[in-house]
C-alpha cells in the first residue's frame, strides 16, 4: 500500500503543487486588492448602471453586501477557487479506476498481493491529503495576505470552518467521480460528467436564489451546502452541511468500494 501511495504521490504531485500554489497566490492577491484599492465603492458606482435584481443578488448573495469582509469571503467562493478545488477532486478520482483501466495499468496492479479494497483505500488517503493540503494552502494565502496588509478582518476560527467546509465539498465531488470512474473504462467521459455534474450544481446554486422557478432545485446541489459568506460574514456554520456533504462523501467511496471489489477487469 505505502509504494502504491508513493507512486501516486510522484503521478499527481507537479499538478497538486501547481494548484495549491495558484489558490495560494490568488488568496493572497485578494487582500492585496482589498487592502490597496476601496472596491466596495469601486463596486458600488459600477453597480448602479446594473438592474435593481442584479444588484441585490451582487451585494448580498456573492459578495454579502461589498463589505471588505464580504469581499474576503467572496474569494473562497470564486469560481476560481471551486474550480481548482474540483480540479484536484476529479482528476485523482478518474485516473483511480477508469483511468487505469483505459491505460492498461489496472491488471499490472491488480497482479500484485494487493487486495482491492486495499488499492481503493490507498486512492482515497492520497486524494484527501491532497484536498487538504489545497485547502491549507488556500488557508495560507489568506492567513498571509492579511498579516501583509495589516487586514486583521477574519479570525483563525471562521477562516478554519471555511477552509473546513470547502475540504468537505471537495471530497464530497470526489467520492461522486470516484462512483462514476467505477463504472467507467475511460478517463474522458469520467471527467467529462464530474465536471458538468459541477458546472450544473454550481448554475443551480446561483439561480436559485434570484430565479424562484429553479429555488427548489437548491437542495440537489452540492455547492448549495458551503457558504465562505455564512461563515464569515454572518458567522454561521452549518453542522447539518457538513453532515450532507461528509455522507455524500462516504456513500459515493461506499459504493465504488462495493462495485469495484464485483466488477471486471478491463
Amino acid at each position: 500500500m505505502f509504494n502504491l501511495l508513493n507512486r501516486l504521490i510522484r503521478r499527481h504531485l507537479p499538478f497538486l503543487a501547481a494548484a495549491s500554489l495558484l489558490l495560494c497566490g490568488f488568496e493572497f492577491m485578494l487582500c492585496a486588492l482589498v487592502a490597496t484599492f476601496n472596491i466596495p465603492a469601486i463596486l458600488s458606482e459600477v453597480m448602479k448602471s446594473l438592474p435593481p435584481a442584479a444588484q441585490n443578488f451582487i451585494s448580498e448573495q456573492v459578495l454579502a453586501g461589498m463589505t471588505t469582509r464580504g469581499l474576503l469571503a467572496f474569494g473562497w467562493n470564486h469560481p476560481v477557487t471551486l474550480a481548482l478545488g474540483a480540479a484536484v477532486a476529479v482528476v485523482p478520482a478518474t485516473r483511480a479506476i477508469a483511468g487505469e483501466i483505459e491505460s492498461g495499468g489496472m491488471e499490472l496492479l491488480l497482479s500484485q498481493p494487493l487486495p482491492r479494497w486495499q488499492y481503493l483505500n490507498a486512492q482515497v488517503a492520497f486524494a484527501l491529503f491532497a484536498i487538504a493540503a489545497l485547502s491549507a494552502a488556500g488557508m495560507i494565502g489568506t492567513l498571509a495576505g492579511q498579516r501583509a496588509f495589516a487586514l486583521g478582518l477574519v479570525e483563525l476560527r471562521p477562516l478554519v470552518q471555511v477552509v473546513f467546509n470547502f475540504f468537505l465539498l471537495q471530497s464530497a465531488w470526489f467520492g461522486l467521480t470516484l462512483l462514476f470512474s467505477v463504472f467507467g473504462r475511460e478517463s474522458g467521459h469520467v471527467v467529462g460528467t464530474a465536471f458538468f455534474l459541477a458546472l450544473v450544481s454550481y448554475i443551480v446554486q446561483v439561480l436559485g436564489k434570484i430565479w424562484p422557478v429553479i429555488a427548489g432545485l437548491l437542495p440537489f446541489s452540492l455547492y448549495n451546502y458551503y457558504s465562505s459568506q455564512d461563515i464569515l460574514v454572518q458567522n454561521h456554520f452549518s453542522k447539518s452541511s457538513v453532515a450532507i456533504l461528509a455522507s455524500v462523501f462516504l456513500a459515493g467511496v461506499g459504493l465504488a468500494m462495493w462495485r469495484f471489489q464485483r466488477r471486471d477487469i478491463p
